[in-house]
């Protein structure tokens, strides 16, 4: 199971179709948010902006056609994954941002409520409290693939929220043990792009391909447990 995702990228003229545009989009995130950043509140910080969006959808696309796309069909060209790109980023943030959002409020805030004196009620709630927001946040995040693939398997954004369609794969073990290495492959894709959008040099660069490997190989392994659990063509 890991050692198919990890050679897919490499092994699969699809993934290796995959794993170029996705180098190429992190780029373009990296350097559009670092300049951007730099140069705002000026009118210019939109520029590096609109490169980090455009790159920001062509990664979500790629990403969301390698998890609900037949291997049988060749990888869409760039204009075809702005849809699924859209699609995917938009429940990104109906599903992830308001529970990441919730989930470092509460690492921020519990902290702090332990060390009060005299605060061991306010402790224990916030102890509570970012239990919670933890569990919230691995539920949307399980829950997030198998929205993307059942919207680019089917071709419609409803299907994200339809029950008959995605709760097959949440309730099927093989989804969730994919999931569990896919997730992994994210988590590491993630903290390296934060390595390539704070630095311009070889070492970010560097970066951003090893998120690149790391996003196609996540989203390879969760998308053969999404096709598995639900009945699709085998992988």
């Amino acid at each position: 199971m890991i050692s198919d995702a990890l050679r897919y990228p490499v092994s699969d003229a699809l993934g290796r179709a995959a794993l170029l545009r996705c180098g190429v989009s992190v780029v373009a995130l990296a350097v559009g948010v670092r300049y951007a950043v730099a140069v705002a509140p000026s009118v210019v910080a939109l520029v590096p902006a609109a490169v980090a969006f455009v790159g920001a959808v062509v990664l979500f696309g790629t990403a969301a056609v390698i998890l609900g796309s037949d291997d049988r069909r060749p990888l869409p060209s760039v204009r075809a994954v702005v849809r699924p790109g859209l699609e995917a980023l938009a429940l990104s943030v109906v599903v992830l941002v308001p529970a990441i959002a919730l989930l470092t409020r509460s690492l921020i805030e519990t902290p702090a409520a332990l060390a009060q004196e005299n605060g061991a009620g306010l402790g224990l709630f916030s102890l509570v409290s970012s239990t919670i927001a933890i569990f919230f946040f691995v539920a949307c995040a399980y829950a997030y693939p198998a929205a993307v693939a059942a919207s680019v398997s089917t071709g419609r954004l409803r299907a994200a929220a339809e029950a008959e369609t995605v709760l097959p794969a949440l309730t099927d073990p093989t989804y969730f043990l994919r999931w569990t290495v896919g997730f992994s492959f994210v988590v590491v894709a993630a903290w390296l792009v934060a390595i390539a959008v704070s630095r311009g040099d070889v070492l970010g660069l560097l970066a951003a391909g090893v998120a690149a490997y790391a996003v196609v190989a996540g989203a390879r392994a969760v998308g053969v447990g999404y096709a598995r659990a639900s009945g699709g063509a085998p992988r």
